[in-house]
């Protein structure tokens, strides 16, 4: 049997189908949620959230409700549940599948399916509104803040004059308060000049819409509430609602410390004017390469009137050759660039004289373009006198610097400023290591040093007793000590000192080989006096002695006796002829000779001393160093003197070491200024007793000996020996390690030529 639908049942499936289409088409989101999660969902809402439908009827509100909504949405919806009266609509943060959030606005129906109460709910996406709503809301917040907060006043106002808008800087302009302008107590107009309003909205009446007319910068005036009439600049416009103007707007700022400044400022620049006006310094403003103001006085200077200054530039009075570098100058310092802040420059006054200036410019601005204002000062009187003291100094200094004496300049605190040539040649010190480096208490003597401290204090008290000439010994930097003569004297006006040092060391050791020389001349003429007085009387004792020998019996008492009397007269002659030796006058008779004969001859003759004393002998000759021209009796007399006084300083034996050696091109220390030649170098070393330095100083001194039968005339010969043949002699001991006499003589005699050799030659 075939079944057939009602004309009821027909209508309603139609009415479901219908429904179902709305709700699967329908641009809000449509779900049913049932058992704590979604019973369904139409395509609307699925694409809101971004899942599948299928995939999002399986979550739960938990899943897609954001942390922060979902307190909200379980009270809300539990509420609905159970009857209680709640919002028709509200808003909920979601999350979509990527987890963006999206606010969504609900209006939740309470309905039932399967006999079980569930919720359906109509979700609209309101996050781009809502965005919209925030971004406005921050704009009005933006622009309330802006105007609350401009300094310039704002002011809007219907056309008859009502305040619409009055905003804190109109206050404090005015001295009225927002509340009483926006009570509409008082008027625009009942702050304006009379017909200043009319006037004001004629203008603004001359624009339209499309067309607005606009008053800006108006400078105008206003009464504010104490009565008083201020200075304010206008800026005022209308607006318009569709084509006919609603409202004007007006902004003003107080021109009155404006006012005061621009006063100030004329004050500021008539006072400007006539410190430049009366300026002792000229004073020039250049502009585009051209004098744009020039003061009195730099016209005084170079001659040239306004007009003439006004049709010139820098070029035009500096030297041709300089002409392109003032004027890059300039351009560089306009556009920033570092240049000189000051310099000298020579300008040509009008007469063509050329004169010295110092010129300081700065850049300023100058009738609306960047200028530069010059300062500048005649300096040619200056510049002539620095001149003059240029040539001064440079005079003084080549005095100072080419004089013989050392000379430097010192500070208060020992510190040497100056130094000139000799001083370094005194000190060893290179000029660079001197000034401003070392203290003079470096170069004195540490015995010196406080006698000297002294005086550099009391001559800066102005103690007029302290010495100005006195000696002291100077250091150079080898740590060589010289005697040395200083002059110092304050310079004028400081606490520094000038000091002059001559070198007397030299000039001392003069002094004193003169005044030994004095003293030895004194003591030979005596000696020699005595000498020939002694060797007469000698002579007849010794006569008298050999007749009496011979006339005695040959008692062998009487005969040791007699040898012993002898033995003393011959000691004594001896004495005598080594007086006479010593105080003859030097001439001497130049032969070539051997000096290895000479020794070996000596030590020959000596040998049984040598033998008794148990002294051996080494000897070594150089046979570049063997032959010398010099007298032969001189030098044998030297070397016997020398050899003697090592043996006896040898009594319990020893060795006796003598050596010979050539040097080529020696220069003498005796002799400063003479020119190296070629010497000899004899050594005479002994292992004996050896010499204290005290006596080492004494050791060639007339009548100076240790021991107890010299006669101290021995080493005092071999010295003058040396001497006459213009070489030098010097001994190193230690006591009880014996010593070494070190003799070096010249090869060749000065003055002799031609030398025969001598008969005791090899």
């Amino acid at each position: 049997m075939t079944s057939q639908k009602t004309p009821q049942n027909t209508t309603r499936t139609i009415s479901k189908a219908i429904f179902q289409t709305m709700v699967e088409k329908a641009n809000d989101g449509i779900y049913v949620y049932l058992d704590d999660r979604f019973f369904y969902v139409n395509p609307a809402f699925a694409k809101i959230l971004g899942y599948p439908v299928r995939e999002l009827e399986t979550k739960s509100l938990s899943d897609v409700v954001h942390p922060r909504s979902r307190d909200l949405v379980e009270k809300h919806y539990g509420e609905q549940i159970r009857g209680i009266s709640e919002p028709e609509r509200f808003d909920v943060i979601f999350l979509t599948r990527r987890k963006q959030e999206r606010i969504i606005s609900l209006s939740p129906s309470i309905i039932t399916l399967s006999g079980k109460t569930a919720i359906l709910n109509i979700a609209r996406d309101i996050t781009e509104r809502r965005r919209m709503e925030d971004t406005l809301e921050s704009s009005n917040q933006f622009l309330n803040s802006l105007i609350a907060n401009s300094s310039d006043a704002i002011v809007a106002s219907d056309l008859n004059g009502g305040v619409l808008l009055f905003n804190r800087a109109a206050e404090e302009i005015t001295g009225y308060n927002a509340l009483e302008m926006l009570n509409q107590k008082i008027k625009i107009q009942s702050f304006m000049k009379p017909g200043e309003r009319e006037r004001i909205m004629a203008m603004l009446d001359e624009g339209n819409s499309d067309s607005p007319r606009r008053l800006i910068g108006e400078e105008t005036s206003l009464f504010i509430k104490d009565g008083s009439l201020i200075p304010i600049s206008l800026s005022v416009s209308y607006v318009y609602q569709g084509e006919n103007p609603v409202a004007a707007v007006s902004v003003f700022r107080d021109l009155r410390p404006l006012k005061e400044f621009q006063d100030k400022l004329r004050e500021s620049e008539q006072k400007y004017r006539i410190l430049v006006e009366k300026s002792e310094d000229g004073i020039f403003v250049y502009q585009g390469h051209r004098f744009k103001y020039t003061n009195p006085k730099f016209r005084k200077l170079l001659g040239y009137s306004i007009d003439e200054l006004g049709r010139m530039g820098l070029k035009d009075m500096v030297r041709p050759e300089l002409a392109d570098l003032i004027e890059g100058r300039y351009d560089k310092r306009i556009r920033g660039e570092k240049v000189p802040e000051q310099y000298e420059i020579a300008l040509a006054d009008k007469d063509g004289l050329w004169r010295a200036f110092e010129i300081t410019p700065s850049v300023i601005e100058y009738e609306g373009r960047p200028a530069t204002q010059n300062v500048i000062r005649d300096i040619t009187e200056r510049r002539e006198a620095e001149k003059a003291l240029r040539a001064s100094e440079a005079k003084y200094r080549a005095t100072v610097e080419h004089t013989g004496t050392a000379m430097m300049i010192l500070d208060d605190d020992y510190t040497i400023l100056f130094a000139n040539n000799q001083m370094e040649r005194l000190s060893g010190y290179a000029k660079k290591d001197i000034e401003g480096k070392i203290r003079w208490t470096e170069l004195v003597h540490a015995d010196d040093i406080e006698r000297m401290k002294r005086y550099h204090k009391a001559r800066r008290s102005g103690n007029k007793t302290v010495p100005s000439e006195y000696e002291f010994r100077f250091i150079d930097k080898a740590g060589k000590v010289r005697n040395s003569f200083i002059t110092i004297g304050m310079i004028p006006g400081t606490r520094q000192s000038i000091v002059s040092i001559m070198d007397i060391t030299d000039l001392k050791r003069l002094e004193r080989e003169l005044e030994q020389t004095r003293k030895m001349a004194i003591l030979g003429e005596m000696s020699a006096h005595v000498a020939h007085e002694v060797r007469n009387p000698l002579q007849k004792i010794k006569t008298g002695l050999e007749l009496l020998s011979r006339s005695q019996a040959d008692e062998e008492r009487q005969k040791r006796q007699m040898e012993g009397v002898k033995s003393g007269v011959d000691k004594l002659e001896k004495f005598v002829t080594q007086i006479l030796d010593w105080t003859r006058s030097g001439q001497i008779r130049p032969r070539q000779y051997r000096i290895s004969n000479i020794v070996d001859g000596l030590v020959f003759n000596c040998q049984e001393k040598l033998s008794a004393s148990g002294i051996a002998v080494e000897t070594s000759y150089d046979p570049q160093g063997d032959t010398i021209v010099a007298d032969g009796v001189q030098i044998r007399q030297l070397m016997e003197n020398i050899i003697e006084n090592a043996i006896d300083a040898m009594p319990e034996g020893g060795t006796l070491t003598i050596t010979t050696t050539a040097i080529e091109q020696y220069t003498f220390t005796r002799h400063k200024d003479s020119s190296p030649v070629d010497a000899v170098e004899i050594r005479v070393r002994d292992t004996g007793l050896g010499l204290s330095q005290e006596d080492l100083k004494k050791l060639f001194q007339p009548f100076f000996t240790k021991k107890t039968k010299g006669t101290g005339l021995g080493l005092a010969l071999v010295q003058k020996v040396v001497a006459i043949h213009g070489g030098e002699v010097t001994a190193v001991s230690e006591e009880g390690r014996g010593a070494e006499f070190i003799v070096r003589l010249p090869r060749v005699l000065e003055g002799s030529v031609d030398i025969q050799p001598s008969e005791n030659r090899a």
